[in-house]
């Protein structure tokens, strides 16, 4: 499979086109961000880089043996270039990122909405700010409606900032800009699209578990009341503490004031933290098609020829079979020899209760600012 490296302007006029000329080509996609960085590097001599200018545009493309036709699997902007020379060898190395980045150029000078659903904020600041002053576009229907309505909200800050803390608020989100250029603010994918499996799809699979940071009880000190702090707890779960013994946790929170409150975030957090926290890396191979082709991206299921997501202790399974992770990083690299290689980021997926962390303390904040 080739690839093909095009130059445009700010006004997206072709410049150059590499086809051969280029190497040691890198690009990134996260599931929270879009198109991420790029870099490559091209075999001129210094003061020869006159065309590769800051925000002009790169993309991507990727020819289909069998149809001998081109598709975009990224788009970005130059925000660095480097000429080096080293003994009688002189190149110029090309870095930049996607365009979610032109979002933290914008500044949101106190603006507020009251009594809206987070999904006609999203469109608003799309509309009003971000479209206006970048070159990132959207459609409606890339923007999903959520459960969550804010009560007030008011943003001082980057646009990616605003965006960053409704997603949050929300939960379970992904969001970014594509290779298009066009913006996305969706739900997490819930069924698994993707299945890799090992020696046929997956070259090496490193699985990182990590068990500092397991949480398996939990105290709630909340609001003081005349110099005395509300204290809530303790909340346990107890299979947690047999496989890891006691690990407790204190949250703070000022806004809390009832023991029902209390319980509701105490369950969220040990939802979330009572088990180890798993991550993964997946080295593939045989990759001829884009993975990141529809947003959200699916599930993965990571498939061995026995069961090997597991792990023994005193003959009983902590866990096996099949686990559904979320895919969180794609890392695309193109050897000097022309052979794509791929690797994954691979994530455990939240608890759906736990998803709900950022609203609940969001919901308190605002009676306790309510309150004063």
């Amino acid at each position: 499979m080739k690839f093909r490296v095009e130059l445009r302007d700010t006004a997206f006029n072709i410049k150059e086109i590499y086809d051969e000329e280029y190497f040691d080509l890198n690009w990134s996609y996260s599931a929270i961000g879009g198109c991420g960085e790029f870099s490559f590097k091209l075999p001129r001599k210094r003061f020869e880089e006159r065309a590769l200018r800051g925000d002009f545009n790169v993309r991507i493309y990727g020819r289909d043996d069998s149809s001998d036709s081109y598709s975009l699997w990224y788009q970005g902007l130059i925000t660095n270039k480097v000429p080096a020379i080293q003994g009688k060898t002189e190149t110029i190395e090309v870095s930049g990122h996607g365009y979610i980045n032109q979002l933290s150029r914008i500044y949101l000078n106190n603006i507020t909405y009251t009594s809206q659903e987070v999904s006609l904020i999203v469109k608003d600041l799309l509309d009003n700010y971000i479209t206006t002053d970048t070159n990132v576009t959207y459609t409606a229907s890339d923007i999903e409606v959520t459960s969550f309505t804010v009560d007030s909200i008011q943003f001082n800050d980057d646009a990616l900032s605003a965006i960053e803390k409704l997603a949050d608020i929300v939960g379970g989100i992904e969001y970014g800009v594509d290779r298009n250029r066009n913006f996305f603010f969706k739900a997490r994918a819930t069924t698994v699209g993707i299945r890799y499996y090992l020696g046929k799809n997956i070259r090496t699979f490193e699985d990182n578990q990590d068990f500092s940071e397991i949480i398996n009880q939990v105290y709630v000190q909340g609001a003081q009341v005349g110099g005395t702090y509300f204290q809530f707890g303790p909340y346990d779960d107890v299979n947690s503490q047999v496989k890891y013994n006691l690990r407790t946790d204190v949250r703070q929170n000022s806004s809390v004031t009832t023991s029902t409150v209390a319980a509701q975030l105490a369950t969220a957090i040990l939802d979330e933290f009572s088990e180890v926290t798993r991550k993964a890396r997946a080295d593939l191979m045989n990759v001829t098609a884009l993975i990141e082709g529809t947003t959200p991206i699916p599930l993965v299921n990571e498939i061995s020829r026995k069961i090997k997501y597991g792990q023994k202790k005193y003959g009983t399974f902590l866990y096996s079979g099949l686990v559904n992770r979320k895919l969180a990083r794609i890392n695309y690299s193109l050897t000097n020899n022309g052979s794509l290689n791929v690797s994954v980021d691979l994530d455990k997926l939240r608890p759906a209760i736990s998803e709900q962390i950022s609203q609940l303390e969001y919901n308190l904040e605002q009676t306790r600012s309510a309150s004063l």
